[in-house]
């Protein structure tokens, strides 16, 4: 796992790459609350930043389509919190008949939890992009 930091003034950011490996996605989780809570101290926000992030992770790490190199997971915050998780490979982001989790299709909860969400696919790198407004503490 590796990690870069930009300088403060340019906005606060942090690049995580993670193996793709379940395990390792409760540590971007815990980086994405760090990030949410220097943006904003509101708790609520933080809470819907951690769990996006951590179901962004954890849907790009378990595709089987994409199972080469690492996860990457860029959080940046100027102005607004906007967060790049990007997998190499073509990653399905549409729900399998028989994805539901108790009833719940992980995709349609990333989507549910997220306003501004949006799914890239270039060349055989899918990128993840969500934002969030940041709101004063």
């Amino acid at each position: 796992m590796g990690a870069t930091r930009t300088s403060p003034s340019t906005g606060t950011g942090i690049t995580v790459a993670i193996a793709r490996d379940p395990a390792l996605v409760r540590t971007v989780r815990l980086i994405a609350a760090a990030v949410a809570r220097r943006a904003s101290q509101d708790e609520e926000f933080v809470e819907e930043v951690r769990l996006a992030v951590g179901e962004a992770c954890a849907l790009m790490v378990a595709d089987p389509a994409s199972d080469s190199g690492p996860v990457t997971v860029t959080l940046a915050v100027d102005g607004r919190l906007v967060v790049d998780v990007v997998a190499t490979g073509h990653v399905h982001v549409d729900d399998e008949p028989d994805s539901d989790v108790d009833g719940v299709e992980p995709w349609a909860l990333l989507r549910g939890l997220i306003d501004d969400l949006a799914i890239a696919h270039v060349g055989d790198t899918t990128t993840l992009t969500m934002s969030w407004p940041v709101r004063a503490a």
